[in-house]
């Protein structure tokens, strides 16, 4: 698809840029600005826009601040790790029974040597879609995991996106054997906008709260640059460190307590999630009679980016940091918004 770009503002020495109706503009990794035109053909913007171009320098300069604590955040980090917050010697053992190295000083994740032995043996294509664009993960961004509040739905962009999304299962002309939705209303709102187009595939939906986004803890819903420059939350981002959490857990409007969990610990819950696909998959087949079916089934996966980073890695199409051994789940490490990725196929 090509799409004619017209320049609409410079910040500093970052251009942003406008379309037709709507833009999506990637900044550090997965951020989106929308932009509209009027009945002239002259730009609008949202008044959250507006705030953005006018402080965007501010947005930046803050964002600068907490890079350069780095080194405040690793001591406090290995502070961290020495008061024995969490059990690091389980998590070690574990992500080893998955193929994973894991590298306790630093928080980093590697693949091990005997990952292929030890990677799930699937015997099913598997699609993975991200949700789309919303408030929460829009700058000035929030860690957005188990929330659903209003500002955690699909806004005017993800909306859009998640129609774009169902184009592009339609063009591929599947028939799911299975459709999981995260129960988060920005996964589950973005596989129904493909659903809605098919009644066929309505009797192959299932909700699966073990499907969820990363548990936060108490920095869920937060803006990143709200929280204290030395705070081991920015390792998550900054150095892909996978063992940080909070020791708070977030309590959801309705009151409800949610424990925090690190990527470790979301890697393993994803490792459990793929075991239940594998189960339910099997039991499809046998009620459908697919023993003799030309292709391999087919589980579509509708959940979110740190969830997706999971799967990734375990189906091994984890990425690299550049020029490190250690693996990439933040950031520009992340599937991009509402794009449907094979991460397996059986054949």
């Amino acid at each position: 698809t090509h799409v004619r770009y017209v320049r609409d503002c410079i910040v500093g020495n970052r251009q942003m840029l406008r379309v037709p109706l709507v833009l999506v503009l990637v900044l550090n990794g997965a951020y989106a600005l929308r932009m509209t035109t009027s009945a002239r053909g002259a730009p609008t913007t949202t008044r959250r826009q507006q705030l953005m171009c006018a402080g965007d320098g501010v947005l930046e300069q803050r964002y600068a601040e907490i890079a350069s604590s780095l080194p405040a955040q690793e001591v406090a980090y290995t502070a961290w790790i020495r008061s024995d917050a969490i059990d690091t010697a389980a998590l070690t053992e574990q992500t080893a029974a998955l193929g994973l190295r894991l590298d306790v000083p630093n928080g980093h994740l590697a693949y091990a040597d005997d990952f292929e032995a030890k990677r799930l043996r699937l015997g099913f294509d598997l699609i993975y879609c991200r949700h789309g664009k919303t408030e929460g993960n829009t700058e000035p961004r929030v860690y957005q995991g188990f929330v659903d509040e209003p500002q955690n739905g699909l806004n005017e962009i993800g909306l859009a996106q998640a129609e774009s999304a169902a184009d592009a299962l339609d063009e591929l002309r599947v028939s799911p054997d299975l459709i999981v939705l995260s129960p988060l209303s920005r996964a589950s709102e973005t596989g129904l906008a493909y659903v809605r187009r098919h009644d066929e595939f309505k009797d192959r939906v299932e909700v699966w709260p073990s499907s969820a986004e990363q548990h936060f803890g108490e920095w869920d819903n937060v803006m990143v640059k709200d929280l204290e420059d030395d705070n081991i939350c920015h390792l998550f981002y900054l150095a892909q460190n996978a063992l940080v959490k909070p020791a708070v857990p977030y309590v959801a409007p309705d009151g409800t307590v949610h424990e925090s969990e690190n990527f470790v610990e979301l890697l393993i819950r994803m490792h459990g999630v793929l075991l239940q696909l594998a189960d339910r998959i099997s039991e499809i087949s046998t009620s459908k009679a697919r023993v003799h079916a030309s292709s391999p089934p087919l589980a579509v996966l509708y959940g979110h980016s740190m969830a997706g980073a999971a799967v990734s890695i375990l189906t091994g199409n984890g990425k690299q940091v550049d020029g490190q051994q250690y693996l990439g789940f933040d950031g520009k490490y992340i599937m991009p918004n509402a794009t449907p990725v094979y991460l397996h196929k059986a054949n």
